[in-house]
Protein backbone atom coordinates (compact mmCIF):
# COMPACT_ATOMS: atom_id res chain seq x y z
CA UNK A 1 0.00 0.00 0.00
CA UNK A 2 2.87 2.63 0.81
CA UNK A 3 4.10 1.62 -2.96
CA UNK A 4 0.77 2.10 -4.68
CA UNK A 5 0.51 5.31 -2.91
CA UNK A 6 3.97 6.65 -3.47
CA UNK A 7 4.36 6.20 -6.91
CA UNK A 8 0.54 6.66 -7.77
CA UNK A 9 1.27 10.50 -6.92
CA UNK A 10 3.01 10.08 -10.22
CA UNK A 11 0.15 9.05 -12.07
CA UNK A 12 -2.33 11.37 -10.48
CA UNK A 13 -2.10 14.06 -13.08
CA UNK A 14 -3.02 16.69 -10.59
CA UNK A 15 -6.64 15.53 -9.98
CA UNK A 16 -7.60 16.52 -6.77
CA UNK A 17 -10.08 13.57 -5.37
CA UNK A 18 -6.90 11.36 -6.34
CA UNK A 19 -4.80 13.31 -4.83
CA UNK A 20 -6.50 13.20 -1.42
CA UNK A 21 -7.22 9.44 -1.47
CA UNK A 22 -3.26 8.82 -2.11
CA UNK A 23 -2.62 11.71 0.81
CA UNK A 24 -5.39 9.00 3.12
CA UNK A 25 -4.12 5.71 2.09
CA UNK A 26 -0.14 7.32 2.40
CA UNK A 27 -0.46 8.61 5.62
CA UNK A 28 -2.24 4.87 6.81
CA UNK A 29 0.34 2.73 5.32
CA UNK A 30 3.08 5.14 6.67
CA UNK A 31 1.41 4.82 10.67
CA UNK A 32 0.77 0.71 9.94
CA UNK A 33 4.47 0.56 8.88
CA UNK A 34 5.54 2.30 11.70
CA UNK A 35 3.55 0.74 14.17
CA UNK A 36 4.31 -2.59 13.11
CA UNK A 37 7.71 -2.09 12.14
CA UNK A 38 8.44 -1.27 16.00
CA UNK A 39 6.52 -3.83 17.17
CA UNK A 40 8.88 -6.32 14.60
CA UNK A 41 12.14 -5.30 16.01
CA UNK A 42 11.46 -5.21 19.35
CA UNK A 43 9.96 -9.15 19.08
CA UNK A 44 12.72 -10.20 16.87
CA UNK A 45 15.26 -9.21 19.57
CA UNK A 46 12.93 -10.19 22.31
CA UNK A 47 13.27 -6.94 23.68
CA UNK A 48 16.78 -7.46 25.00
CA UNK A 49 19.73 -4.68 25.33
CA UNK A 50 16.77 -2.41 25.03
CA UNK A 51 19.19 0.80 25.04
CA UNK A 52 21.79 -0.47 22.42
CA UNK A 53 19.14 -1.87 20.51
CA UNK A 54 16.53 0.85 19.92
CA UNK A 55 19.63 3.17 19.61
CA UNK A 56 20.14 1.30 15.92
CA UNK A 57 16.91 1.40 15.42
CA UNK A 58 16.33 5.04 15.85
CA UNK A 59 19.02 5.89 13.72
CA UNK A 60 18.19 3.78 10.63
CA UNK A 61 15.07 5.76 11.32
CA UNK A 62 17.12 9.42 10.94
CA UNK A 63 19.21 7.73 7.96
CA UNK A 64 16.18 7.09 5.66
CA UNK A 65 14.97 10.50 6.68
CA UNK A 66 18.26 12.21 5.42
CA UNK A 67 19.18 9.94 2.62
CA UNK A 68 15.44 9.77 1.12
CA UNK A 69 15.62 13.70 1.26
CA UNK A 70 19.18 13.86 -0.30
CA UNK A 71 18.31 11.46 -2.69
CA UNK A 72 14.64 12.14 -3.53
CA UNK A 73 15.71 15.68 -4.38
CA UNK A 74 18.19 15.12 -6.30
CA UNK A 75 16.44 12.29 -8.95
CA UNK A 76 13.56 14.74 -8.91
CA UNK A 77 16.27 17.51 -10.55
CA UNK A 78 17.42 15.66 -12.68
CA UNK A 79 14.56 13.10 -14.25
CA UNK A 80 11.25 15.17 -12.52
CA UNK A 81 8.86 15.29 -9.59
CA UNK A 82 6.49 12.22 -11.62
CA UNK A 83 9.47 10.14 -12.16
CA UNK A 84 11.15 10.03 -8.66
CA UNK A 85 7.94 9.52 -7.15
CA UNK A 86 7.04 6.54 -9.27
CA UNK A 87 10.63 5.40 -8.75
CA UNK A 88 10.85 5.97 -4.82
CA UNK A 89 7.95 3.80 -4.29
CA UNK A 90 9.74 0.41 -5.11
CA UNK A 91 12.51 0.52 -2.06
CA UNK A 92 9.39 -0.08 0.14
CA UNK A 93 8.29 -3.21 -1.89
CA UNK A 94 11.62 -4.85 -2.29
CA UNK A 95 11.96 -4.46 1.87
CA UNK A 96 8.87 -6.36 2.06
CA UNK A 97 10.02 -9.18 0.21
CA UNK A 98 12.93 -9.09 2.53
CA UNK A 99 10.73 -9.00 5.46
CA UNK A 100 9.51 -12.53 4.37
CA UNK A 101 13.42 -14.12 4.72
CA UNK A 102 13.10 -13.16 8.23
CA UNK A 103 12.97 -15.98 10.89
CA UNK A 104 9.33 -16.55 12.90
CA UNK A 105 8.40 -14.21 15.26
CA UNK A 106 7.72 -16.11 18.51
CA UNK A 107 4.64 -15.31 20.60
CA UNK A 108 4.60 -13.94 23.89
CA UNK A 109 4.53 -15.39 27.13
CA UNK A 110 1.80 -13.02 28.25
CA UNK A 111 -0.39 -12.01 25.55
CA UNK A 112 -3.14 -8.88 26.06
CA UNK A 113 -6.67 -9.98 26.28
CA UNK A 114 -8.47 -8.41 23.16
CA UNK A 115 -12.22 -8.58 23.20
CA UNK A 116 -14.55 -8.55 20.14
CA UNK A 117 -14.97 -5.24 17.99
CA UNK A 118 -14.43 -1.50 18.86
CA UNK A 119 -15.03 -1.93 22.45
CA UNK A 120 -12.86 -5.08 22.86
CA UNK A 121 -9.78 -3.15 21.27
CA UNK A 122 -10.25 0.22 23.27
CA UNK A 123 -10.34 -2.26 26.75
CA UNK A 124 -7.08 -3.95 25.13
CA UNK A 125 -5.46 -0.33 24.40
CA UNK A 126 -6.64 0.44 28.48
CA UNK A 127 -4.66 -2.40 29.67
CA UNK A 128 -1.48 -1.92 28.18
CA UNK A 129 1.75 -1.57 30.51
CA UNK A 130 1.78 1.65 32.39
CA UNK A 131 5.65 2.03 31.22
CA UNK A 132 4.28 2.23 27.59
CA UNK A 133 1.89 4.87 28.78
CA UNK A 134 4.66 6.57 30.59
CA UNK A 135 6.93 6.26 27.12
CA UNK A 136 4.14 7.82 25.24
CA UNK A 137 3.74 11.05 26.88
CA UNK A 138 7.39 11.33 26.63
CA UNK A 139 6.63 11.65 22.72
CA UNK A 140 4.27 13.39 23.27
CA UNK A 141 6.87 15.60 25.68
CA UNK A 142 9.40 16.04 22.76
CA UNK A 143 7.07 16.50 19.77
CA UNK A 144 4.75 19.44 22.01
CA UNK A 145 8.13 21.04 22.89
CA UNK A 146 10.04 20.51 20.07
CA UNK A 147 7.24 21.21 17.55
CA UNK A 148 6.57 24.41 19.64
CA UNK A 149 9.89 25.83 18.88
CA UNK A 150 9.82 25.01 14.53
CA UNK A 151 6.50 26.59 14.74
CA UNK A 152 7.12 29.64 16.48
CA UNK A 153 11.38 30.85 17.30
CA UNK A 154 11.19 32.30 13.63
CA UNK A 155 9.16 35.02 14.79
CA UNK A 156 10.79 35.13 18.33
CA UNK A 157 14.15 35.63 16.80
CA UNK A 158 12.72 38.57 14.39
CA UNK A 159 11.05 40.45 17.73
CA UNK A 160 14.53 40.35 19.15
CA UNK A 161 16.72 41.37 16.07
CA UNK A 162 17.52 37.82 14.22
CA UNK A 163 17.31 37.36 11.20
CA UNK A 164 15.72 34.33 9.48
CA UNK A 165 18.60 33.11 8.28
CA UNK A 166 19.83 32.35 12.53
CA UNK A 167 16.83 31.12 13.03
CA UNK A 168 16.84 28.27 10.00
CA UNK A 169 20.72 27.55 11.25
CA UNK A 170 19.93 27.02 15.00
CA UNK A 171 16.81 24.77 13.65
CA UNK A 172 18.89 22.94 11.48
CA UNK A 173 22.10 22.82 14.55
CA UNK A 174 19.34 21.31 16.78
CA UNK A 175 17.64 18.56 13.56
CA UNK A 176 21.40 17.61 13.51
CA UNK A 177 22.05 17.34 17.05
CA UNK A 178 19.41 14.89 17.86
CA UNK A 179 20.04 12.88 14.57
CA UNK A 180 23.63 12.90 15.88
CA UNK A 181 23.40 11.36 19.00
CA UNK A 182 21.27 8.30 17.83
CA UNK A 183 24.68 6.81 16.06
CA UNK A 184 26.83 6.67 18.95
CA UNK A 185 23.35 6.14 21.41
CA UNK A 186 24.25 2.67 20.95
CA UNK A 187 27.62 3.12 22.38
CA UNK A 188 25.77 5.33 25.26
CA UNK A 189 24.09 2.92 26.44
CA UNK A 190 26.29 0.13 26.43
CA UNK A 191 27.37 1.70 29.97
CA UNK A 192 24.54 4.06 31.09
CA UNK A 193 21.20 2.83 31.75
CA UNK A 194 18.86 5.02 29.27
CA UNK A 195 16.04 5.25 32.40
CA UNK A 196 18.85 7.28 33.85
CA UNK A 197 19.47 9.09 30.22
CA UNK A 198 15.70 9.62 30.05
CA UNK A 199 15.07 11.03 33.49
CA UNK A 200 17.94 13.39 32.50
CA UNK A 201 17.22 14.53 29.61
CA UNK A 202 13.34 15.02 30.06
CA UNK A 203 14.37 17.90 33.10
CA UNK A 204 17.47 19.21 30.44
CA UNK A 205 15.09 19.97 27.02
CA UNK A 206 12.76 21.72 29.61
CA UNK A 207 15.38 23.69 31.08
CA UNK A 208 17.17 24.53 27.50
CA UNK A 209 13.80 25.46 25.77
CA UNK A 210 12.34 27.58 29.49
CA UNK A 211 15.64 29.64 29.00
CA UNK A 212 15.56 30.57 25.17
CA UNK A 213 13.72 33.92 26.13
CA UNK A 214 16.05 34.81 28.98
CA UNK A 215 19.26 35.49 27.03
CA UNK A 216 18.63 35.23 23.32
CA UNK A 217 22.03 36.02 21.73
CA UNK A 218 23.59 33.84 18.92
CA UNK A 219 26.11 32.13 20.93
CA UNK A 220 23.77 31.05 23.86
CA UNK A 221 21.26 29.72 21.44
CA UNK A 222 23.42 27.87 20.08
CA UNK A 223 24.26 25.81 23.10
CA UNK A 224 20.37 25.91 23.96
CA UNK A 225 19.31 24.43 20.88
CA UNK A 226 22.44 21.81 20.68
CA UNK A 227 21.38 20.60 24.09
CA UNK A 228 17.54 20.67 23.23
CA UNK A 229 18.49 18.25 19.94
CA UNK A 230 20.74 16.10 21.72
CA UNK A 231 17.79 15.64 24.18
CA UNK A 232 15.04 15.09 21.79
CA UNK A 233 17.89 12.19 19.84
CA UNK A 234 17.87 9.92 23.39
CA UNK A 235 14.59 10.42 24.39
CA UNK A 236 13.78 9.16 20.81
CA UNK A 237 15.81 6.03 21.95
CA UNK A 238 15.32 5.94 25.90
CA UNK A 239 11.31 5.64 25.16
CA UNK A 240 11.56 2.75 22.47
CA UNK A 241 13.60 1.29 25.08
CA UNK A 242 10.69 1.34 27.67
CA UNK A 243 8.42 -0.25 25.04
CA UNK A 244 11.13 -2.93 24.48
CA UNK A 245 11.80 -3.32 28.60
CA UNK A 246 7.86 -4.63 28.34
CA UNK A 247 9.01 -7.34 25.86
CA UNK A 248 11.96 -8.58 27.59
CA UNK A 249 9.64 -9.66 30.09
CA UNK A 250 6.71 -11.80 28.24
CA UNK A 251 4.53 -9.30 27.47
CA UNK A 252 2.99 -8.62 23.85
CA UNK A 253 4.03 -5.02 22.57
CA UNK A 254 2.02 -4.77 19.31
CA UNK A 255 -0.75 -2.71 20.86
CA UNK A 256 1.90 -0.77 22.71
CA UNK A 257 3.49 0.17 19.72
CA UNK A 258 0.52 1.75 18.20
CA UNK A 259 -0.44 3.71 21.24
CA UNK A 260 3.54 5.08 21.33
CA UNK A 261 3.34 6.12 17.98
CA UNK A 262 0.24 7.69 18.28
CA UNK A 263 2.14 9.87 20.85
CA UNK A 264 4.46 10.79 18.41
CA UNK A 265 1.51 11.81 16.19
CA UNK A 266 -0.93 13.46 18.99
CA UNK A 267 2.40 15.83 20.30
CA UNK A 268 3.37 16.98 16.64
CA UNK A 269 -0.29 18.41 16.52
CA UNK A 270 -0.71 19.77 20.10
CA UNK A 271 2.75 21.12 19.65
CA UNK A 272 1.85 24.34 17.01
CA UNK A 273 -1.92 24.05 18.04
CA UNK A 274 -0.76 24.65 21.87
CA UNK A 275 1.74 27.09 21.24
CA UNK A 276 0.06 29.43 18.85
CA UNK A 277 -2.90 29.67 21.87
CA UNK A 278 -0.38 30.55 24.41
CA UNK A 279 1.48 32.47 22.64
CA UNK A 280 -1.35 34.47 21.55
CA UNK A 281 -2.29 35.15 25.15
CA UNK A 282 1.33 35.95 26.78
CA UNK A 283 3.16 36.14 24.04
CA UNK A 284 5.95 34.28 22.51
CA UNK A 285 8.68 34.13 24.77
CA UNK A 286 6.92 33.58 27.74
CA UNK A 287 5.36 30.89 25.58
CA UNK A 288 8.18 29.33 25.51
CA UNK A 289 8.45 28.66 28.94
CA UNK A 290 4.63 27.92 30.06
CA UNK A 291 5.01 24.90 27.29
CA UNK A 292 8.03 23.51 29.25
CA UNK A 293 7.38 23.96 32.61
CA UNK A 294 3.61 22.12 31.55
CA UNK A 295 5.36 19.51 29.54
CA UNK A 296 8.01 18.84 32.48
CA UNK A 297 5.13 18.63 34.93
CA UNK A 298 2.78 16.51 33.00
CA UNK A 299 5.72 13.87 32.43
CA UNK A 300 6.57 13.50 36.11
CA UNK A 301 2.92 13.50 37.35
CA UNK A 302 2.07 10.49 35.50
CA UNK A 303 5.83 9.04 36.46
CA UNK A 304 5.04 9.16 40.04
CA UNK A 305 1.56 8.28 39.49
CA UNK A 306 2.14 4.30 39.27
CA UNK A 307 4.86 2.18 41.11
CA UNK A 308 6.18 0.74 37.45
CA UNK A 309 6.50 4.93 36.54
CA UNK A 310 8.22 5.67 39.81
CA UNK A 311 11.06 2.76 39.62
CA UNK A 312 12.10 4.13 35.51
CA UNK A 313 13.12 7.77 37.45
CA UNK A 314 17.11 7.06 38.09
CA UNK A 315 18.98 9.76 38.93
CA UNK A 316 22.05 8.04 38.03
CA UNK A 317 22.88 3.90 37.01
CA UNK A 318 25.24 2.64 35.58
CA UNK A 319 25.72 -0.70 33.73
CA UNK A 320 28.60 -3.36 32.53
CA UNK A 321 28.21 -4.22 28.87
CA UNK A 322 27.07 -7.86 29.64
CA UNK A 323 23.98 -6.38 31.15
Amino acid sequence: MFTIATSGFAFAGGLLPLVLVLTVVHGYAFGALGTINLAATIDLTGGKRAGVTMGWYTASLSTGYAVGAFLGGAFADRYGVGAALAVLGLPPALAALAVLRLPAIAAPEHEVARGPGLRGLFAAHLSVDPRVWLATVVVLYINVISDAIDSFFALFGLAVGLPLATSGALKGLKSTAATFIRFISAGVFRYVDHRTVNFWCVILMGLSTLLIPVLPTFGVLVVLFTINGVCRGLLRVTSSATVAEVRSEGHDVGIASGVYNAGLDIGAILGPAVGGVVANAVGLGAMFQIVAVGSTALYFAIALSSPRGRATLSLGRSRTVAE
